[in-house]
């Protein structure tokens, strides 16, 4: 008698992507799993499995990013931990509530359309290094796995 799975692939992998990114997006939460449990009616120890799966199955490209962080420089002095640091934006991260980034506020002088615009310059760049890493993660899958 074989085994008849109770949730979906799609339910699995809805709630999988919505744990991951609530943890990026607040990492201090530690109702996540809970809330997103309820959210999809899924068990919650179903939900931690898949996220155990998950974290196994992605764990060697995260040592793999690790030993190309520990590479040494081309005149071989060592590379420091904080090299990406300077690709990080220097400003403060944008406030949770309140206005949305961007928006524009009738107190300010003339200011804000500036700061909105510098602002949005930073988030670009954030999304320009977030998308490198991702394919930098994507092709150490690919190494990993045998493509």
């Amino acid at each position: 008698m074989p085994f008849e799975q109770k949730y979906t692939d799609e339910t699995r992998e809805q709630s999988l992507a919505r744990v991951l990114e609530r943890r990026e997006a607040e990492p201090g939460n530690r109702a996540i799993i809970r809330e997103t449990a309820e959210q999809f009616e899924v068990g919650e120890q179903s939900l931690r499995g898949w996220i155990r799966a998950w974290e196994k199955a992605n764990a060697p490209a995260a040592s793999v990013i690790a030993e190309e962080a520990a590479d040494t420089a081309e005149d071989g002095s060592a590379v420091r931990d904080d090299a990406d640091a300077q690709d990080e934006p220097a400003a403060a991260p944008a406030p949770r509530r309140g206005r949305p980034p961007g928006s524009t506020n009738s107190n300010k002088a003339g200011g804000g359309d500036q700061a909105s615009a510098d602002r949005v310059a930073e988030l670009e760049a954030e999304v320009a290094k977030l998308r490198r890493d991702r394919d930098t993660l994507k092709a150490a899958i690919g190494v990993l796995v045998g493509d």
